[in-house]
């Protein structure tokens, strides 16, 4: 393919041993070869399986494999960016990898396509071929979620939680999505400040684990998607050694549009699947929140603090195998502003990310009625030592440092 011009780059320094009977353990870290920046969240997989992890926000990574799978290729993709390869066989029993990403060359549309193509209809069609790109039988995602509570200061809360997400298209049920804790742990910093009691998404697993294989996000289902303004760029974009075009949108101008939001939008293609789609509040929709489906978040505070929502922001990556479409990762952001009497404001803010670490076809009975997730606020907690075995053979997300909460000696 000619639009992936160049090489990959590699710098190979090493390999940890097994993690328990029967698996071995990759670790390192995803950089952009033109600046040497941390490429964040890359997802990092094994060549022909439907499994991996991701890479952090710092770009590092863990990946725990079977040792049958230790002659295969290890695959590491982002959008904008060429798929680099790592040759399991050749790694020794040292530390860690580097893994140097480069950019993609991006080609530009014909001015003929661009005077042709209405970008809404574009984006109608993408919609449209959900039904076609995703599988029409159940399918489950086993996967990692972490949500933390941080301020200006420090970080206060950490839940993470292994988690199994059942999507049941085209079946009759109550139910056509249904979560199920598998393995979960939070950990606290203490004494929390007074304004943040309750500040939390009763269930935020819920969220992130959402996927288009049930059809549209709601703010482009039906005539919602004549509420925003489409543009598209004049250049292709690629993601996992695919082109896709990218499209930003906004409120159409003048329009009153309830929880609005900007951002972009990348189409693959071939398929015409939606592979990723960015957004962020609007600033007058943010200031909205009490009056949607987030205003959750606050209905548990106990203290008196004013509070002003700054920024809400998501994000949902997906991913192709065997020719079907399946969430890769989702992420929500939401900043708040408090301010408690006299005291000076602070700022607050949740994060929620679940990125899928296997993806299977189901029965229809992988998550029971009688086992899903109502809430992760019971999760057990623990203390002393972050101690990452916790998690077994599944494959996590590193936390960032100031996610492990260590406990002062």
């Amino acid at each position: 393919m000619k639009w992936f011009l160049g090489t990959f780059f590699l710098v190979l320094s090493g390999i940890n041993g097994s993690v328990a009977q029967g698996y071995q353990q990759i670790k390192g870290q995803i950089t952009d070869h033109s600046t040497g920046k941390p490429v964040e969240f890359a997802y990092v997989s094994i060549s022909g399986k439907a499994w991996g992890t991701l890479a952090n926000a710092e770009g590092r990574f863990l990946l725990k494999y079977p040792k049958i799978d230790a002659q295969k290729e290890m695959l590491v993709s982002a959008a904008g960016y060429r798929n680099s390869v790592v040759l399991l066989r050749d790694l020794k029993a040292v530390d860690s990898i580097a893994v140097h990403l480069n950019p993609i060359v991006r080609p530009e549309l014909p001015v003929s396509f661009r005077r042709q193509t209405d970008a809404r209809i574009l984006v109608f069609s993408a919609l449209k071929s959900i039904p076609t790109n995703f599988q029409a039988t159940p399918t489950v995602l086993t996967g990692f979620y972490r949500e933390t509570l941080s301020s200006d200061t420090a970080c206060w809360n950490v839940r993470e939680a292994i988690l199994k997400a059942e999507k049941l298209p085209n079946v009759q049920t109550e139910l056509p999505e249904k979560v199920k804790l598998v393995k979960g742990r939070q950990r606290e910093r203490k004494p929390l400040p007074r304004a943040l009691e309750g500040y939390a998404f009763p269930n935020g697993a819920a969220i992130v684990t959402r996927s288009m294989d049930l059809g549209p996000p709601d703010y482009f289902d039906g005539d919602h998607l004549n509420d925003y303004a489409f543009r598209l760029d004049s250049l292709l974009t690629g993601c996992d050694d695919r082109l896709a075009y990218r499209l930003e949108f906004e409120p159409v101008a003048g329009r009153r549009v309830r929880a609005a939001r900007k951002g972009e939008i990348l189409i693959d293609t071939a398929s015409r699947a939606i592979v990723r789609i960015a957004y962020e509040f609007t600033p007058e929709a943010a200031g909205e929140v009490l009056k949607t489906n987030l205003k959750s978040v606050f209905d548990n505070l106990t203290g008196r603090a004013k509070k002003e929502v700054q920024r809400v922001a998501g994000r949902s990556q997906y991913r192709q195998f065997n020719g079907k479409w399946y969430l890769q990762d989702s992420r929500l952001e939401l900043e708040t502003r408090f301010t408690l009497g006299n005291q000076t404001p602070s700022t607050a803010s949740i994060h929620l990310h679940f990125g899928t670490t296997e993806y299977a076809k189901s029965n229809g009975q992988a998550v029971k009625e009688t086992e899903v997730l109502l809430t992760t606020e019971n999760l057990p907690k623990q203390g002393g030592h972050y101690d990452d075995r916790y998690w077994g053979n599944f494959n996590t997300i590193l936390p960032l440092e100031a996610e492990r909460l260590q406990e002062k000696k």
